[in-house]
């Protein structure tokens, strides 16, 4: 593995906050501190045998691409010796398994490495030929123009639908990608809804394989996605729900502020703003620096304070329906915060739906309660998007 110093896309702030990590990982080990993610890989349906099957062969921080990639090599050489023997529905769940495993893999290798590419683009490549081979011409992998660049989406439609379904659009975090998303893809598709994940810039496919970092009118990437579903007839781009994970919340209310065909926002552990840098885990504050491009402390905070819904401007131009869901034991984003955003969005009296629920015992994005939280969101999805009379519905302080 290349020392974390060789690589252009590993600044400054990526190596010391990675020397950090690896400090940390070589003390108290990689089980402890990862622990935090373990129930966001179990939300996607990854059995514990496999996490620590690949935590129990990672001895630190720094050997974790190349250990990922040799349990990934031997999981492909498994699956390619028995798929012929295979059921379709087996081998469509065979071939998630990896696309997650190589997320779960690039997801942990700090520096952008070769080793690193490669796991994403498994993991891309295994999320298509499932979804090919599972969905059909119902699934769809579209191109976005952005800024003479392109971003890349996952579009599923419902099948048995006689009209165009209304969308869905998944607005993952800081550090995630799109092919995570899958079980809550799926969930959304059984209730009737098309769903797409998408890679913003500084996200996922657009950050790793097209260079292209997050810019401050990341929300509108939206507008853009939707301009290019018009064209789908199975897509209704005039009922749009965008829910939002972490950061993805707070840009899922900046896109909602500016773009009038999205009915509901559901935000799940979204912040007011990103000025709480320094509370952020090593490992994400590593990948925030990677996708801003930030190499010093002045650049980090003039880019961090660009992200904000803390602004009347903003909020009292969100006229859709707002669900906010957020952990009891969040540290990252506080409880004053959720409250001081469901009073302001009630106070401007534009959105027909406002409530925020507090999980007890949730953390950041809740991430040990993923059955409740996609029961929710479909139901609220469902209300919205798909119901004739919901937007009748009374506003909920």
């Amino acid at each position: 593995m290349k020392n974390v110093s060789d690589t252009e896309a590993y600044t400054f702030y990526d190596f010391f906050f990675s020397k950090a990590v690896r400090s940390l990982s070589n003390v108290v080990g990689v089980k402890r501190i990862t622990r935090p993610f373990w129930d966001r890989w179990r939300a996607s349906n990854i059995d514990d045998a496999t996490i620590f099957r690949f935590l129990d062969g990672v001895a630190t921080i720094d050997n974790w691409a190349s250990v990922a990639s040799r349990i990934v090599d031997e999981e492909i050489a498994a699956f390619a010796s028995r798929r012929a023997s295979l059921s379709r529905d087996a081998e469509v769940a065979e071939l998630r398994r990896l696309s997650y495993l190589c997320h779960m893999g690039q997801w942990g290798s700090l520096p952008v490495t070769d080793e690193k590419l490669r796991l994403y683009r498994m993991c891309r490549d295994f999320y298509i030929e499932a979804e090919t081979l599972a969905c059909g011409a119902r699934y769809i992998r579209i191109e976005v123009p952005w800024k003479d660049r392109t971003l890349h989406g996952n579009l599923h439609v419902p099948a048995g639908v006689d009209r165009p379904a209304p969308l869905a659009i998944i607005i993952h975090g800081i550090d995630g990608c799109k092919e995570e998303h899958l079980a809550t893809e799926l969930c959304l598709l059984d209730a009737g809804l098309s769903v797409l994940g998408i890679d913003g810039p500084g996200q996922g496919e657009a950050l790793l394989l097209d260079g292209m970092m997050w810019t401050e009118d990341f929300h509108r990437m939206v507008g853009a996605a939707l301009d290019v579903l018009a064209a789908n007839h199975a897509v209704d781009t005039g009922r749009v729900g965008l829910f939002g994970i972490s950061i993805g919340g707070m840009w899922a209310l900046r896109a909602a502020a500016e773009e009038p065909r999205v009915r509901a926002v559901y935000d799940l552990g979204g912040p007011i703003n990103t000025k709480a840098f320094a509370r952020l885990p090593f490992l994400i504050k590593t990948k925030m620096c990677q996708v801003t491009g930030a190499r010093d402390a002045i650049t980090i905070a003039e880019v961090l304070g660009k992200n904000s819904t803390e602004s009347d401007a903003i909020l009292s131009q969100v006229a859709c329906a707002v669900r906010m869901m957020h952990g009891a034991r969040d540290r990252v984003v506080s409880i004053p915060d959720k409250e001081w955003l469901r009073d302001r969005l009630v106070h401007f009296g534009r959105a027909p739906h406002v409530s925020l629920e507090i999980i007890p015992g949730g953390d950041h994005c809740c991430t040990g309660h993923a059955a409740r939280i996609r029961a929710d969101l479909t139901a609220f999805f469902q209300r919205y998007l798909i119901e004739p009379d919901g937007s009748r519905m009374a506003r909920i302080a």
